[in-house]
């Protein structure tokens, strides 16, 4: 029989207009089931939706956007997904969460480690914003997708028992749909406004590698117990987290 480690597959990208890595959870593996089809998704920034890429949206079932960026993200690149179309909720992971336009940037490793560590309130109240959602589907973005969003969703599959294998595979995929066009735009982008060398920033842009959630992972069960017990720390009781699980396992 195959293995989970080898049979492990991230959601396919959903293809609507003005986003890249737009993916759904549903199907993988719970530990009393699986997630439920129309409950839980990931995205990049919905600044480039049209009116009919929000009505697509709001078509997948999502009631609630929960958006991980900071004001000067959201001033630079607001959603442009109607408010009375599908509810957006901000909630930042931490201000200054772009990359540093003077001295080194940070590396994806120290990013998810002060998630895990300064930012673990933060990481815990996103999570909380999926619990308590009207009934329907829940989107989780940032500008890329695949850092801040990388790390709730990772907690958010991990405290509904999602095995570890099927959460790697997951965040892993993001570096596969934000390759090309919107990588180089980016990169272009920072290169032209701050004079930052498109290497030095390559892998805080675009890469997503499969050992770095898997070490995130390993640090929250380090520092806290795991994320069920992370959550439960950290704001979280018991009935929130039976909400949790029930709104996204079948």
């Amino acid at each position: 029989m195959e293995s989970l480690a080898s049979s492990a597959r991230a959601g396919a990208r959903i293809p609507i207009a003005g986003t890249y890595n737009l993916r759904s959870a549903a199907g993988y593996p719970a530990v009393s089931g699986a997630i439920r089809p129309g409950s839980l998704f990931r995205s990049d920034a919905l600044h480039r939706v049209d009116a009919d890429g929000a009505r697509e949206l709001a078509a997948q079932g999502i009631v609630r956007i929960v958006d991980l960026r900071d004001d000067a993200e959201l001033g630079r690149a607001p959603s442009a997904v109607p408010p009375a179309l599908v509810e957006t909720v901000h909630h930042p992971i931490f201000a200054g969460a772009a990359i540093p336009l003077t001295g080194a940037a940070p590396s994806l490793a120290e990013i998810y480690r002060s998630i895990a560590t300064d930012r673990v309130v933060a990481l815990t109240g996103a999570v909380r914003r999926i619990a308590d959602a009207p009934e329907g589907g829940v989107l989780v973005n940032c500008t890329a997708g695949k850092d801040r969003t990388g790390m709730v969703i990772a907690t958010t599959l991990s405290a509904v028992g999602v095995p570890r294998e099927q959460i790697v595979a997951d965040y892993a995929a993001s570096e596969t749909h934000l390759a090309g066009e919107w990588a180089e735009a980016m990169l272009a982008s920072f290169t032209a406004q701050h004079g930052v060398a498109p290497e030095s920033v390559r892998e805080l842009v675009a890469s997503s590698p499969a050992a770095l959630i898997a070490e995130a992972l390993d640090l929250i069960e380090e520092l806290h117990g795991g994320a069920e017990r992370m959550l439960l720390a950290h704001g979280f009781d018991a009935a929130a987290l039976a909400r949790l699980r029930d709104r996204l396992v079948d």
